[in-house]
């Protein structure tokens, strides 16, 4: 399996106070990996419809290179990571998305 397309995990970084007890904001952290990126399974994305939500996209990873991170870069586009797949017997790990900042479908 081919892994083609440059991802970037995004990890936020807790906010901080500086001397005058105000907060400030902390600055993501971004990790470049390596992905497949794969169109979401029709059964998945009609539940997910039903349910309110839109599914975007899936990228395959290799599960070791996954730390739990909930948010995702591609192609210059964020996005949320809704679920995570492991697949244990090839190692990899799908993450289903939708677009960072999509809200219920009204």
């Amino acid at each position: 399996m081919l892994f083609n397309e440059i991802l970037y995990l995004v990890k936020p970084r807790e906010e901080t106070q500086n001397e005058e007890g105000f907060p400030v904001p902390g600055e993501d952290t971004r990790r470049q990996i390596f992905a497949n990126e794969k169109s979401i399974r029709g059964n998945e994305f009609y539940i997910a419809s039903q349910s309110g939500y839109t599914l975007d996209t899936m990228f395959e990873i290799h599960s070791l290179d996954y730390e739990g991170e909930k948010v995702v870069e591609y192609e210059f586009k964020r996005y949320r990571v809704v679920r995570t797949y492991e697949r244990k017997q090839d190692e990899i790990t799908e993450l289903i998305c939708r677009t960072y900042g999509s809200e219920l479908i009204s």
